[in-house]
């Protein structure tokens, strides 16, 4: 790794906040984007409590996210890829218009057709690529339909998708466990995200029919006045109805449902932060899952055009913003003549981490990754929670692959990272040349049934990029161990030594680096280095076993950067 690129290495990791922040679209630098790709594909999961000595990677079986781009508007520090669609189809009096009602269908019905035409891509062309045996269909651990807002999106519509994905006779995929009996379904995952207001009773119960059994909620906040200054449109009274509603559908004790919450936002006080997590604990049924984000300012954004990229103040609220009506879509020119809240100080926003790792972990909650918590133990009330989201876990695992489809979905099969358009006409256009590519049968182009250049190269190990004219550089042999030290050392278990020094690409000397960038942690008791002796999976400790090394929980996670960047900067000079 050259020099600039390892300066660029060092001041994206140190610029990140330590703490997690929320899935945000990847900046302008290559490795801005898979780092902020790793850590979206989260929000959004086989349950890795403690990997095999292969690494944790299960060869035969992957993740899918599924990228549904539908949001009421954008919220003020979003820059997901999304399309604003003005209101919620589902309900009549959010549509000012039948032309609008109408616009929203013709868009859907594109954007439906688009994802089909990608999925049938994968399905032609699977058995070539990816599964082990001709025909047979891919498995999966976990499905993941993220956005936007899923639940904005008609249940006609998620169920072709779903029948397409999984249930057809050319459908490229398959659940695991799905052809067994109800009660045995917990070796799979298939998570929806939903947002507060955005459904109702006949609602749920389409999604729990359709195989659904973990739902994603978007709470954010539990103050009106908060929920009004981020730009969301729904209110506490819809996130307790919403909550209400899952128990009545899914059961009060079996109800799998996560939230999300924010930190950091403009106008949060520190006792205000100790009351969301309060109002949280206290939901019934009990979220099994929590994922907390700390805000991050991000440009072209509303809250980018407001604060900028200046340093926190140390100021409390300065007037806060009122809460409006569900109908007031313009919150950015409604705030322009008004005094605005100030974002909490950085010191402010790490007490809001340690606290929340302390004060969720005396409810029970298993602080397992920077932002993830879940709730409960394992069966016997200690180690890893049944309730680790299935589908981040194959983000942050070992050798961990996933498909993706959609607009903006990441997908990672065979060690090539392929990101899709961002915007809807450009991903529109981008599945329409997949019809004409890969179905010779439509676009009587006469390709060869058994040509390989009818795989697409992303599905047969060839990098590529869907986004074409971004200033991505091409690959070098530690990308893959950057990613995988970034990710690992985000979660409770850490890295694992032995994986490294295993790896034929890697070895001893790649640990004796990153023990050097990990030192500056060890030193100021932000880590621990630790080996495996009392772990009953583990083979007894060879002379050539390095053990794992973790960050502390809360002080070693909230410095998570500092310590990463120091171990980029050892592994760059391994190429010096």
């Amino acid at each position: 790794m050259n020099v600039a690129r390892r300066m660029r290495w060092i001041l994206l990791a140190g610029s990140l906040p330590a703490a997690a922040r929320p899935f945000s679209v990847p900046p302008t630098t290559k490795h801005a984007r898979r780092f902020d790709s790793l850590r979206r594909l989260s929000a959004h999961r086989e349950n890795q409590q403690h990997h095999d000595d292969d690494g944790g990677k299960d060869s035969s079986s992957f993740g899918l996210y599924v990228h549904i781009p539908y949001c009421r508007r954008r919220c003020n520090y979003c820059d997901f890829a999304i399309v604003p669609i003005g209101g919620d189809p589902k309900k009549d009096d959010d549509i000012r218009s039948k032309s609008r009602t109408d616009g929203f269908e013709r868009m859907d019905a594109n954007y439906r057709n688009a994802l089909l035409d990608e999925i049938a891509t994968i399905g032609k062309t699977s058995s070539s690529s990816s599964s082990p045996t001709t025909g047979e269909k891919i498995r999966l651990r976990s499905v993941y339909f993220g956005g936007g807002t899923p639940s904005l999106a008609p249940l006609s519509t998620l169920r072709e998708i779903l029948h397409a994905l999984l249930r057809s006779d050319d459908a490229p995929f398959r659940l695991e466990g799905d052809d067994v009996d109800d009660d045995d379904r917990a070796s799979y995952e298939a998570t929806i995200e939903m947002d507060p207001g955005t459904f109702d009773l006949d609602y749920l119960v389409g999604i729990r029919e359709m195989g659904f059994n973990r739902i994603s909620l978007g709470v954010q906040s539990f103050d009106d006045d908060l929920l009004a200054t981020m730009g969301r449109v729904h209110r506490s009274t819809d996130v307790r109805r919403s909550v209400e509603m899952i128990g009545e559908v899914f059961g009060e004790g079996s109800a799998n449902y996560s939230i999300d919450l924010i930190s950091g936002v403009p106008g949060l006080t520190l006792a205000g932060w100790a009351e969301t997590l309060y109002e949280a604990a206290r939901l019934r049924p009990r979220p099994t899952h929590m994922s907390l984000y700390d805000l991050q300012v991000e440009r072209g954004t509303t809250f980018g055009k407001w604060y900028g990229d200046t340093q926190r103040e140390q100021e409390r609220v300065i007037i806060p913003i009122t809460a409006r009506g569900h109908d007031d879509d313009d919150t950015t020119n409604s705030t322009t003549s008004r005094h605005r809240p100030v974002l909490p100080s950085a010191e402010d926003c790490a007490f809001m981490y340690s606290y929340a790792s302390g004060y969720l972990r005396s409810k029970d909650y298993e602080h397992y990754e920077i932002s993830s918590y879940a709730y409960g133990g394992g069966e016997d009330g200690f180690g890893a929670s049944r309730h680790r989201a299935m589908h981040n876990q194959i983000y942050w695992q070992y050798d961990g692959q996933w498909y993706a489809v959609g607009l903006g979905a990441t997908s990672n099969v065979d060690g090539v990272r392929f990101p899709r358009p961002r915007a809807l006409s450009d991903y529109i256009s981008w599945t329409e040349s997949l019809r004409r590519d890969y179905f010779p049968e439509i676009s009587g182009d006469g390709c060869d049934e058994g040509d390989d250049t009818r795989v697409p190269p992303w599905l047969r190990g060839e990098v590529t990029n869907a986004n074409e004219g971004t200033d991505d550089e091409d690959d070098d042999d530690d990308d893959g161990l950057l990613d995988i030290v970034m990710t690992r050392l985000r979660t409770s278990e850490g890295l694992d030594l032995d994986w490294v020094a295993g790896r034929d690409e890697y070895g001893a000397s790649h640990v004796e680096a990153i023990l050097r960038g990990f030192g500056l942690a060890l030193e100021l008791g932000l880590g621990a280095r630790e080996d495996d002796d009392d772990d009953a999976d583990r083979r007894p400790r060879e002379r050539n076993r390095h053990g794992r090394i973790r960050l502390n929980d809360p002080k070693g996670f909230l410095f998570s950067n500092n310590i990463i960047s120091n171990i980029f900067v050892e592994l760059s000079e391994m190429d010096s």
